[in-house]
């Protein structure tokens, strides 16, 4: 990827630049790949909204404020191997929204996905699976009928072999 940044004849200041693949295509080790919530091979199990400041690309899901209000993610692995996800979400809830991670039909693990302070407060969550070569879904389930917190996208970076 080439880019260029040009502040012609004035002052450019950037306060944050990243470059990230979008998902569709298998990833090399060591490289992150972007799944927004709000576009397909991603699932929602309520609204893709767009009403509260901060998040990345056109939204982020709202999901239903129910216990089985769940938000899917197809990623690809060029490998079988350790991947880390990163969760960004936003929780303006006065309690922690916990949710089941599962990862091809098995839970691994259950994330807090604690309370950001605002719906506007998005922050990122760290969750460490195992993926099989190609395919994979990874699903958010939420534990309790106040659903998940509004999801904006996960990042997954395959470990370098």
């Amino acid at each position: 990827a080439t880019v260029t940044v040009d502040g012609g004849s004035g002052n450019l200041t950037a306060d944050q630049f990243s470059l990230v693949r979008q998902g569709g295509e298998d990833p090399d080790p060591g490289d992150s790949t972007r799944y927004e919530a709000e576009s397909s091979p991603a699932v929602c199990s309520g609204t893709i909204d767009a009403d509260h400041a901060g998040f990345s690309g056109s939204g982020f899901c709202n999901g239903d404020n129910a216990d089985n209000a769940y938000a899917e993610f197809t990623v690809q692995a060029s490998a079988a191997g350790t991947a880390t996800l990163d969760l960004r979400f936003a929780n303006g809830s006065s309690a922690a929204r916990p949710a089941d991670v599962i990862v091809n039909g098995s839970t691994v693990e259950t994330a807090s996905l604690p309370t950001t302070g605002s719906w506007t407060g998005w922050t990122t969550q760290t969750v460490t699976v195992q993926l099989d070569a190609g395919a994979n879904t990874i699903r958010l389930d939420p534990t309790t009928a106040n659903g998940l917190p509004n999801i904006d996208y996960l990042d997954v970076e395959q470990a370098s072999g």
